[in-house]
């Protein structure tokens, strides 16, 4: 009897460390299927907005930027042209300190779930500061944002860049924003 329980809890621990390796594995694929997806829906917007003859800063720009926080960012000769000019950029938003009534947030390439979990680059990840006065909520899908583009040099810095006075839309022309976190 001994014997037989013993091995029925060894089948039963097997099947659990098999579920749990099934189910891990199909969350790794499932995530990054999913920011496959994302990045492609936000480089299909960038291409439609652009077809529209919107300029758009890119996102592949910036990710030439070099540095850590520490060191401070070093910046293309082309992403200095735009330091201080009016830019448009597609991205996700991430909050910083709240969901709602935002005047500032993170712009990202990429949606992320808990930014502790997955810290993206410094390159990219861009501070964006609404106009004066204004705010928005969070919103699910890319959204479009225009403003002033600041860049940040030296060592020590927090943020790469800044998107100053910024106003927000949809990515997609004509398309209504979802909010990303409901009451």
């Amino acid at each position: 009897m001994r014997r037989r329980a013993k091995r029925d809890l060894g089948i039963i621990l097997a099947l659990i460390v098999i579920l749990g390796a099934v189910t891990f594995v199909n969350y790794a694929y499932t995530r990054s299927d999913l920011a496959e997806r994302m990045d492609a829906l936000r480089r299909e917007i960038e291409h439609e907005r652009m077809a529209e003859g919107l300029d758009l800063l890119r996102w592949n720009l910036m990710r030439d930027t070099r540095g850590n926080a520490r060191s401070g960012p070093t910046f293309t000769d082309a992403l200095k042209e735009h330091d201080g000019q009016p830019v448009n950029i597609v991205g996700f938003m991430q909050p910083l300190n709240q969901f709602r009534d935002m005047d500032e947030f993170m712009i990202l390439p990429l949606p992320i779930e808990c930014y502790f979990c997955q810290i993206p680059p410094m390159r990219d990840v861009m501070l964006v500061q609404m106009k004066a006065g204004e705010t928005t909520a969070l919103y699910q899908e890319p959204v479009l944002l225009n403003g002033t583009l600041e860049l940040h040099e030296g060592e020590g810095v927090k943020f790469f860049y800044t998107l100053n006075d910024a106003e927000l839309g949809p990515g997609r022309a004509g398309e209504r924003l979802q909010l990303r976190y409901m009451d």
